[in-house]
Formats: C-alpha cells, sequence, structure tokens
C-alpha cells in the first residue's frame, strides 16, 4: 500500500485507503451470499468508484488492490475511452508442463466520469450474485471471470503493465529463478511496472520475499 500511495503522490491524485468500509456499500442479502471476501469486494469497489465519480466530482477514478506493489513510480495509467482494466499473463501448470493465459482482471481498474460501462458492470454483479446459489459462489465469478467475458464481446481498453504474480511465479521468485518466471517474461505484453501479489494465494512471508526480488523480472 505504501507503493501505491507513493505512485498516487508522485503523479499528483489524491489518495484514498479504504478497509472494512468497502462492505458499506454492499447489500445485507449478498453478504450474506458472498461474505466478506473478494466476491463482496469486487461489487463494494464499483460502488466506491461511482461515488468518487458522482458525489465527490472526480473527472477520473483508479482503483488499485491493498496487494498490487507498484515498481515503478512514472507508471502511466491511461486509456482512449472512458474505462479500463488491468490484463495479466497468469502462469501455471497444466498437463503436465507450464502454460500462459491472458485473463482481464480488475486489480486495478479505471473508469472516468460519464462511463457507461460502470453502472452496467455494478447491475450486472448484483443480478449474477441474486441468481447464484449461495453454496456456488466462486472466488472469481463477478470479477475476472466476468471481465474477461465481457471482454470478448466488448473489447476493453487494457493495462497490462500491471499484471500479477502466479503462485508459480512467486515459488520461482522467491528460490531466484525458474521456467515460471522465464515465461512471464517471454509472455508479457509489456514490461511490468505493478503487480498483483495475489496474496490470498501465498503467505505474507512468501509476499515479502517476492517483493524483494521483483528485480528479476527486468
Amino acid at each position: 500500500m505504501a507503493s501505491v500511495r507513493a505512485w498516487s503522490q508522485a503523479r499528483g491524485f489524491d489518495y484514498r485507503f479504504v478497509g472494512d468500509a468497502i462492505f458499506d456499500g454492499v447489500p445485507g442479502w449478498y453478504l450474506d451470499k458472498s461474505g466478506r471476501g473478494p466476491v463482496a469486494t469486487d461489487y463494494g469497489r464499483l460502488i466506491l468508484l461511482q461515488d468518487a465519480l458522482d458525489a465527490q466530482g472526480y473527472e477520473q477514478a483508479i482503483w488499485l488492490d491493498a496487494d498490487v506493489f507498484v515498481m515503478d513510480k512514472a507508471m502511466v495509467l491511461s486509456c482512449d475511452g472512458s474505462c479500463a482494466f488491468g490484463q495479466e499473463t497468469w502462469i501455471q501448470a497444466e498437463g503436465g508442463s507450464l502454460k500462459a493465459r491472458r485473463n482481464v482482471h480488475n486489480a486495478v481498474c479505471l473508469f472516468r466520469r460519464g462511463c457507461v460501462v460502470l453502472p452496467f458492470l455494478a447491475e450486472t454483479v448484483l443480478s449474477i450474485i441474486r441468481r447464484v446459489d449461495a453454496d456456488h459462489v466462486a472466488p472469481q465469478m463477478v470479477g475476472p471471470k466476468l471481465l474477461s467475458a465481457l471482454h470478448s464481446l466488448y473489447a476493453f481498453d487494457l493495462l497490462p503493465q500491471v499484471g500479477a504474480i502466479s503462485p508459480a511465479v512467486a515459488a520461482d521468485l522467491m528460490t531466484g529463478g525458474g521456467e515460471a518466471l522465464e515465461l512471464l517474461r517471454q509472455k508479457s505484453a509489456v514490461p511490468l511496472q505493478a503487480v498483483n501479489l495475489c496474496a490470498s494465494l501465498i503467505s505474507p512471508v512468501a509476499a515479502e520475499t517476492v517483493i524483494g526480488n521483483l528485480r528479476l523480472l527486468d
């Protein structure tokens, strides 16, 4: 979070940290189904972004997850349209070999005032959670999975400079290198300037080690 705060200051942006207050805008019935975790956060961030644009009067609002680490304070997040989302190159083992898949993610998202996607996305998330069986609420169903599905139709502007560190890549970063890290270097669309550490998938100690070795991405 300190890296994001420093980046915000370097870019001349106002910075706001939001803790558990993110759940204040999530309906009770939604929380009953999802719990106070990633699925609730996927909706809560949309409400906070809409509030920043409408009630607080900002022309643009950018969200960065708490486990995003900014490596380059000169990073520019911009787009031609009214919204943009992150793009990750996810490295994991499949069928005995490592595979690289590009997905849309919401660890970073940018919206501008008047964007029609933001209210549509919020309503879509509510609709999905309202209809889904509480026993089948998947962690990414209204986050990266939903965005990746919509991207195939809408073609969002993407921010590939904010990528993600999968557990396979994290393991290589902890040991000084490996096939997963090398594949990420090869398949990344652009040099990474920030990364989602995916802290829910690795331990806090591992995350600290990964941050210390991110120079290996160069």
